[in-house]
């Protein structure tokens, strides 16, 4: 996403549009309400009648239903708890809440997820995977992810651990799926595991045709009358893309794996605290943003295609100049080969859906890969952490599509859910929030910060608590926190003009509880 300042609510400007120059004035006053009424204006790009793209200025009026409540599609429930009758022995209490905005029509996001997986007659606790989905070029591959990525994932585990699946496609679709009371992830494997399951996955959604097609003669009259009809359900997943995202958290083990392709991120909460009673959150970032702007990602591509002019494979921040996440499901475009491509493409596309050309340079493809990095975590749960010692325990996990990121930084992100999680309800102050909810950060990156690809808006709102829902809260505060006039005017742009100002955002937070209750923290940080 590229971000634009908002202007001010009120100005004289002066812009060169199409050779000449013209001022504009803009208004807003406040009525009764929260909500403003009149107009505000943005800069947007159009083409002059020299067929020139230039700067021109659009009036927009706030509009009364641009608010969070009316706008953000909200998701929350428990996924296991010690009350639950396939569970005997008592644990942590483990709650999903989900939000999403879009800015995209259709929203190119997948709705955020979290399945959880039972033991068939056993008391073991459960496997619960979480995952989130960013979609670019269209909502088509995030929507064929949505329920696939996680099930095909475990089923893919499953398979490796000896309880084959017949036809995972078939059995994905029409039931839930149990563990075996004998199942159990092989630690030592997992990254590996994962990083094979998701090939698969992509196999399936990118290869599947050009597959099917190996053999025959795909020039013969007849088997070209019957392409649209056999495929025509495939092609839009292959052709867009999305990045993604999964927690595999085994809570039986207490150990977590975090699966990344793409610039979508994930970052856990650990309280860590003291036998006086203080203590700090801790900050864990669980992956790594993978775009053609990160030095390690660069330099892999590189390698992989040492036939191709370096310069070409990565220019201007993009992949073959074009694609800035350098991993994603689908994106046909950077992993078929162009002749493929010109020949199939209109054949299955759409009517409606012009071909978008080969990339310039399109070499020695694939360009793009959906094999994710993966990393590991061991942690405690708040029901089993001892009173002996420094106790630190997960308490939350946060995953999220980069629309979310673009605005927050992942220290922030903590604070914030702490600090809700806590009982923190007032506002704090832009420059306060690390210091009234204390954190410290561990495994921190370089992508901890906002995205280097978005150009950041100067902060100037402080931050908001008046949410009941964790991913509300967020979605606010990478909005705009307490200052709903700059909200209202993010909510009143209209896609897909809204795309320089904000991104889908879709959250996911998996939070874990124990018996004792949590203190908004004082003279001391105390759970």
């Amino acid at each position: 996403m590229q971000s634009s300042r908002l202007l001010p609510r009120a100005a004289f400007t002066v812009l060169a549009a199409g050779g000449g120059t013209y001022a504009y004035y803009r208004y807003s006053k406040r009525n009764d309400g929260h909500l403003k009424e009149g107009t505000f204006s943005i800069t947007i790009s159009q083409r002059n009648v020299e067929g020139k793209v230039v700067k021109a200025v659009m009036d927009l009026p706030y509009l009364p239903d641009a608010t969070l409540e009316k706008r953000v599609k909200l998701f929350s429930r428990t996924l296991y708890s010690d009350a639950s009758p396939y569970h005997e022995r008592g644990g942590s209490l483990i709650k999903f809440h989900a939000a999403q905005l879009n800015s995209n029509d259709p929203v190119e996001d997948m709705e955020p997820e979290a399945t959880t997986y039972l033991y068939e007659g056993s008391s073991r606790r459960p496997i619960i995977v979480a995952a989130v989905a960013d979609g670019h070029s269209g909502p088509f591959t995030s929507a064929w992810l949505k329920g696939r990525l996680s099930n095909l994932t475990m089923l893919s585990l499953l398979n490796s651990g000896g309880f084959g699946v017949k036809d995972p496609l078939k059995e994905v679709e029409t039931s839930p799926i149990t563990l075996p009371p004998k199942f159990k992830l092989d630690s030592n494997r997992m990254s590996t595991l994962i990083k094979t399951a998701w090939e698969v996955v992509d196999d399936i959604i990118t290869w599947r045709i050009p597959r099917e097609l190996n053999g025959q003669d795909i020039r013969n009259e007849k088997v070209l009358e019957t392409l649209g009809a056999r495929f025509g359900d495939q092609i839009l997943p292959a052709y867009s893309g999305a990045c993604a995202l999964a927690a595999i958290v085994d809570t039986e083990e207490q150990e977590m794996w975090v699966a990344c392709t793409g610039d979508c991120r994930a970052v856990a909460g650990f309280w860590d605290e003291k036998p006086d009673g203080s203590g700090v959150w801790r900050v864990d970032v669980l992956s790594e943003d993978q775009t053609a702007e990160s030095p390690k990602e660069v330099a892999r591509l590189i390698k992989e295609h040492p036939k191709d002019d370096s310069a070409d494979v990565v220019k201007v921040g993009r992949v073959l100049g074009n694609l800035q996440p350098s991993r994603a499901f689908g994106d046909l475009r950077y992993k078929w080969g162009a002749d493929l491509q010109n020949f199939l493409l209109p054949k299955l596309l759409p009517p409606n859906m012009r071909p978008r050309p080969p990339p310039a340079k399109l070499l020695t493809p694939p360009y793009v890969t959906a094999s994710p990095e993966v990393q590991h975590r061991k942690f405690t749960l708040p029901s089993s952490a001892t009173s002996d010692g420094t106790r630190s325990t997960l308490r939350f996990l946060i995953l999220a599509t980069d629309g979310l990121w673009d605005e927050l930084t992942s220290t922030n992100a903590v604070a914030l859910v702490g600090g809700h999680l806590q009982g923190q309800r007032n506002s704090i102050a832009n420059q306060n929030l690390t210091k009234s909810i204390p954190t410290i950060e561990e495994n921190m990156t370089k992508t901890s910060a906002p995205l280097p690809h978005a150009a950041k808006r100067v902060r100037h709102s402080d931050w908001s608590f008046k949410e009941e829902s964790l991913g509300m809260h967020l979605i606010r505060n990478a909005l705009g926190g307490i200052d709903n006039t700059l909200i209202q005017q993010h909510l009143s742009i209209p896609a897909p003009y809204s795309r320089r100002y904000r991104d889908d955002i879709s959250v996911l937070v998996l939070t874990f509880e124990g018996d004792e209750g949590l203190e908004q923290p004082k003279t001391r940080a105390k759970l």
